[in-house]
């Protein structure tokens, strides 16, 4: 089963049909005035930043664009998510549900064959329900949901891709609803703290929080991160000219606010005030003007608010955790957040802020704060690393750097607004941590957090599958087991080839689970020098000794390069290898892979589509370089898979761009064809 195929079983849940149909302003007859159109929405989603923003106070960058949206709207200083890491946050928002209610919080989970979530019966996406009820939906960027739900089910547009340098005409997201004259509600995604502006903030004059170290690394993500807000506040302010430009910005609602805190440590991730609370900027029509908010809001009340705001009057769903902002009633003496697997790190923390405190309650004491992440490469991480082990940082700076970390933990967020000072066995604050106590406990009940069970095994292989070796816990270790037991029955088989067969190789780990143990590099294989340089140490994967090798050379050999190696999009430059050094190089890979005694089948290389791929590669060398390959695999009498062929008769269908890479479809229809060879390959 594929999340194509699991599209279409929505569970639309009675009430939100009455709900929408009941919201919808009637059909007027000719001679009736028609009644006042609902507002648009517009989420301006940004990944990664923290409210270190001019509206907010901090003066350290200019931000004109989002100051004066705060002035023509509402300005949410307490604003929390319900996770400090982008895909629980995400699945969260756009249901207004906690994602632990409805299993979607273990970070990036759901992505593959076997880890299919559904979210629960009767529960729907925003979008989902707008669109049923007529509205224009689309979306500009990353979805990172962690629920099997393709983005036709929610989105009448949808442009994938988070550059927005390169996003072109923003109307064509809009274009439908100028056409037809329905509000739209549409999402903007943001790279925010990802961005890679110029550095032009000042290295020495950014202030540095007590609990790092006041160090040239720590001084320079700082900055960076003004940096990126500079630069997301420009991209603001191009969006807000593109709807004024389209006659649109007076009747849209804009949402500005963002999945998590930037990307350093203890931020990013966790459940301090860095991590979960976020700018929450709100303005347009029935939104109150120039005033600042200090009261509670959660993440999951976005959805709520939306809806309301573009079917005013209409009942909520039972479904919906989230509540809307503006109500008159609206009122929140609590906020939860919670963290679950990151990658392939697991944890489980919970915390719950009040209007003065934060209770965290961390359930896995045997693991430190930092465990290993995906930022152990970074030089900060490697560095305040070294600090932790030579005792250079400070004991406020250990307690997150450490190697220990406490039960409970309690902080008075008034008098203590960096969270360094732990209250938890302070008695003077024990009525404090026993009232938060009783409050984490009674949402762990009533709100059926799912977290209180272990990940799945097929999510757990999921991440196996993903991050091999990184995954270090103890949980994994009886799932490796039975993988291994599994495995010793099963058919070795080892891809080797470029990003076409990444895009593939997950389809065929599907198609053959049952038959095959399918593993690749994580790396791109690229071409031929670089498979020169590796290919002993990819024959040594997972201890070597294949059946099959399902090998491809030959997309990066043929594109073109400068001298200093970087990719060129002019044809008059070199080829990554030309053709004689190719044949060459490729013969010396095929040499060593049948030296191994597994069977072999060579892949050939797929199309270049025409119209100026970039890099630039030749549209007829494919077939150029293919003919080599075939000298090469007569000489050693290696099967061929005319990959070439297959791709180029179904192109229209699978490679409609002008782009060597094929689409989500097109890599699973190669997927299964690969795996069908495979496997009367493996029968022979």
């Amino acid at each position: 089963m594929n999340r194509t195929s699991i599209a279409w079983r929505p569970n639309w849940p009675a009430l939100l049909w009455l709900v929408v149909a009941a919201a919808l302003p009637p059909i007027p007859a000719q001679d009736q005035v028609s009644p006042p159109r609902p507002p648009n929405v517009l989420w301006i989603y940004v990944e990664d930043m923290n409210d270190w923003l001019g509206c907010y106070g901090d003066e350290t960058v200019a931000t004109p664009h989002l100051d004066a949206l705060a002035a023509r709207g509402t300005r949410f200083t307490r604003c929390y998510m319900p996770a400090g890491v982008c895909s629980p946050t995400r699945s969260a928002v756009i249901t207004g549900c906690y994602q632990t209610t409805i299993g979607a919080h273990h970070h990036r989970s759901s992505r593959v064959d076997g880890d299919w979530n559904l979210l629960p019966s009767g529960t729907v996406t925003l979008p989902q329900a707008l669109k049923a009820a007529m509205y224009h939906t689309f979306n500009l960027g990353k979805l990172d949901y962690n629920f099997a739900m393709p983005a036709d089910v929610l989105y009448d547009v949808h442009r994938g891709g988070m550059n927005f340098d390169r996003a072109g005409d923003l109307t064509r997201l809009w274009q439908r609803s100028l056409d037809e004259q329905r509000p739209f509600f549409g999402q903007i995604q943001l790279r925010g703290g990802k961005n890679r502006p110029a550095k032009k903030v000042d290295r020495s004059a950014v202030r540095v929080p007590p609990y790092y170290p006041d160090c040239e690394l720590v001084r320079e993500e700082i900055a960076h991160h003004y940096d990126c807000i500079r630069k997301t506040d420009a991209e603001v302010g191009r969006i807000l000219d593109e709807l004024e430009t389209d006659g649109l910005l007076a009747n849209t609602v804009v949402f500005f606010f963002s999945d998590h805190g930037f990307r350093m440590h203890r931020h990013k991730q966790f459940l301090y005030d860095g991590g979960v609370r976020v700018p929450l900027l709100i303005a347009g029509p029935g939104v109150p003007k120039s005033k600042v908010r200090d009261d509670l809001v959660s993440g999951i009340d976005l959805a709520a608010t939306t809806l309301s705001l573009m079917m005013p009057g209409a009942v909520l769903p039972d479904f919906m955790q989230g509540r809307n902002v503006f109500d008159a009633e609206f009122a929140r003496d609590h906020v939860v957040s919670a963290r679950d697997r990151c990658d392939f790190s697991i944890d489980r923390i919970r915390a719950v802020t009040t209007s003065r405190y934060r209770y965290l309650r961390n359930f896995l004491t045997d693991r430190p704060y930092m465990q290993s992440s995906y930022k152990d490469s970074w030089p900060v991480t490697k560095e305040l690393r070294r600090m932790a082990q030579d005792g250079e940082l400070d004991a406020i700076q250990m307690q997150f750097y450490g190697r220990e970390r406490p039960r409970e933990e309690l902080y008075d967020l008034t008098d203590d607004p960096h969270e360094i000072h732990n209250l938890a066995d302070d008695p003077a604050h024990r009525k404090a941590l026993e009232h938060h106590r009783r409050l984490l406990d009674q949402w762990i009940r009533t709100t059926d957090d799912r977290g209180q069970q272990p990940e799945s095994e097929a999510g757990m292989r999921a991440v196996l599958a993903r991050w091999g070796d990184r995954c270090t816990n103890p949980e994994f270790g009886p799932v490796r087991e039975r993988l291994a037991a599994e495995r010793a029955t099963l058919a070795k088989v080892l891809i080797l080839g470029d990003s076409i067969s990444m895009g593939y190789t997950p389809i065929v780990q599907s198609q053959l689970a049952k038959e095959a143990w399918v593993l690749r590099p994580k790396e791109n294989c690229a071409g031929t020098t670089k498979g020169i340089a590796k290919i002993d140490d990819w024959l040594r994967l997972e201890g070597g000794d294949f059946d099959l090798i399902w090998f491809n050379f030959g997309l990066h050999d043929l594109k073109r390069v400068l001298p200093n190696g970087r990719n060129s999009n002019n044809a008059d430059d070199g080829r990554q290898a030309e053709p004689e050094v190719y044949e060459r190089q490729l013969r010396a890979i095929t040499q060593k892979l049948k030296a191994t005694g597994a069977r072999l089948v060579f892949a050939t290389t797929t199309p270049v589509p025409p119209g100026g791929v970039r890099p630039h590669r030749d549209v007829d060398d494919p077939e150029r370089y293919n003919a080599i390959a075939r000298r090469v695999m007569a000489e050693f009498e290696v099967e061929i898979c005319d990959l070439y062929g297959f791709a180029l008769a179904r192109r229209k269908s699978i490679q409609p761009r002008v782009d060597v890479h094929f689409t989500k479809h097109g890599s699973r229809i190669l997927g299964e064809h690969v795996a069908g060879e495979m496997r009367r390959s493996l029968a022979r």
